[in-house]
């Protein structure tokens, strides 16, 4: 994608926003997003993100440009499950047949994913030895099942918070209001972004505790139905177009499963997906109707439309927004092989990633086309 002076006048480029929704160790794949996107010079404007993506946010854009990739790397390494290194040795000494077996990955899986619940994730969170599953604590921080301290200390070894408040992308990052349901964006314009924010975005219940910050409690923030992405469109300027390159790591569309484990990925994904495709229809609509008002209020002599308040309230909403939305998404999210958002495996992430890079590929080429 060829970047153009940002200037004032005539060859004014566009906006190039971000929008990363949530999804566990299948953010690996909003990894490859962004490598692409640092190998090819593109200048990223705004950045939104929730959850695993907003670790992503503030892991990539809390780093100088020449450290980003890498510290994207290390957070990755760094939170897989340990012992793979077994695996590897057994898939050597049998040729791998077995793992190309659906079944077998299937159990792997279920495996990896039991682990992290029942021991942790290294770099990530541990699991709490006594959790107040009936009786109050009267603690909100205690309520869960796992210990996130170990990525207090993660996010402290690989982002610069400095780096990251004065960086010329605006990074949103988005958390749950426990008491009102209501979103709440964290950013590093007229504020500053801090660990626990990044924490709060990504504490889903139970597994993770409420994050207490200023006077409120928040829990993560891929509970607001697709937030990231509309942040970034309420937040948009009027006077020049916003590219929206939308990483979703979900599909609403997806085969029938046959048995348990792919009826809990299909799960996910519908619940998730239908949220991000839902806004997107919805926003869709809104720029259709904008068209017609406009159209209408042309239709009313000019004398008529600046006396009539209505008309003139009418006349602010007209006309489509400057904003297009270019899908980068995981189409393949968590299908054949198996992989679940739980599964920080080394075999997991690299997937992910390579999917990543392949969709930001293909997108780049899409508006190429289009300029």
């Amino acid at each position: 994608m060829a970047q153009q002076d940002n200037d004032n006048g005539v060859g004014k480029r566009p906006r190039i926003a971000l929008a990363l929704q949530g999804g566990g160790a299948i953010g690996a794949f909003q990894a490859g997003v962004l490598e692409v996107l640092h190998d090819a010079n593109v200048e990223i404007d705004a950045c939104c993100g929730s959850s695993i993506g907003a670790i992503n946010a503030a892991i990539f854009f809390g780093n100088a440009p020449e450290h980003r990739v890498d510290r994207l790397r290390q957070f990755y390494h760094r939170v897989s499950v340990p012992g793979t290194t077994l695996r590897d040795r057994m898939a050597s000494l049998i040729g791998g047949l077995a793992f190309a077996n659906d079944d077998f990955r299937r159990m792997l899986a279920e495996a990896d994913q039991s682990y992290a619940i029942s021991a942790g994730l290294p770099g990530f969170f541990t699991r709490r030895l006594a959790v107040p599953w009936t009786t109050g604590s009267e603690a909100p921080e205690l309520a869960s099942i796992m210990d996130m301290r170990p990525l207090y200390q993660t996010l402290a070894s690989l982002c610069d918070f400095d780096e990251l408040n004065r960086s010329a992308t605006h990074v949103s990052v988005i958390a749950a209001n426990v008491a009102t349901g209501e979103p709440h964006y964290f950013d590093n314009r007229g504020g500053r972004l801090e660990a626990p924010m990044i924490v709060a975005s990504g504490s889903l219940p139970p597994w993770f505790a409420a994050v207490h910050i200023g006077d409120a409690w928040y829990w993560d923030g891929s509970l607001v139905s697709a937030a990231p992405l509309q942040r970034i469109v309420e937040t948009a300027p009027a006077d020049v177009e916003t590219i929206i390159l939308r990483a979703d790591l979900w599909t609403p569309e997806g085969q029938v499963p046959d048995n348990l484990t792919d009826a809990e990925i299909r799960q996910k994904n519908i619940e998730h997906g239908s949220r991000a495709a839902a806004y997107h229809q919805t926003f869709d609509e809104s720029q259709r109707l904008r068209a017609l008002l406009a159209h209408a209020l042309e239709c009313i002599p000019a004398a008529q439309r600046q006396s009539d308040p209505q008309l003139m309230n009418a006349a602010a909403l007209a006309g489509a927004r400057p904003v297009r939305i270019v899908p980068v998404d995981y189409a393949f999210s968590q299908r054949e092989s198996h992989f679940k958002d739980g599964q920080f495996t080394a075999a997991a992430i690299d997937t992910h990633w390579a999917h990543g890079r392949e969709a930001a590929q293909a997108a780049l080429a899409r508006i190429d086309e289009r300029e």
